[in-house]
């Protein structure tokens, strides 16, 4: 990768954006060989289980096992987001200014549609939602 003077994000070359591919195919293909184990090792007769706090301890395991089930079916869906956005010569541009995504980020986060300003800024909206919600939450109890 070439090295960039200046604090402009430079584009990934063709070879990179080859890479980049490869990258995220393999990304793709563990996330769900995991989740294929996962429910392969899950085990129905779970909830049979001798009293109330074993049920309990359970059922907080199976919530949890749902909630990265659907972690990792939204990071599939964003990996394959990459892959076409790498297909249609996209993958280089930020989704909200357009601007040219850096290859560092790129690299580090291959799944990313945003420049690293335009997340910063998305990441600043989800905060103050946040803390907004809490304090309607906190009204209310």
């Amino acid at each position: 990768m070439a090295v960039n003077d200046t604090l402009e994000p430079i584009e990934l070359t063709e070879g990179e954006l080859h890479q980049q591919r490869l990258v995220l195919l393999d990304k793709r293909e563990r996330i769900a060989g995991l989740m294929r184990s996962a429910e392969q090792n899950s085990d129905p007769d779970e909830l049979r289980v001798a009293d109330e706090m074993d049920l309990s301890s359970v059922g907080y395991d199976q919530a949890f096992e749902y909630r990265l089930r659907d972690r990792d079916a939204t990071l599939i869906k964003k990996i394959e987001k990459a892959i076409r956005r790498i297909d249609a010569g996209e993958y280089n541009y930020c989704e909200e200014c357009e601007s040219i995504i850096g290859a560092q980020r790129l690299i580090a986060r291959p799944e990313t549609d945003l420049c690293i300003q335009c997340k910063e800024k998305q990441e600043h909206v989800e905060k103050m939602y946040e803390k907004r919600r809490q304090r309607m939450t906190s009204f209310e109890a």
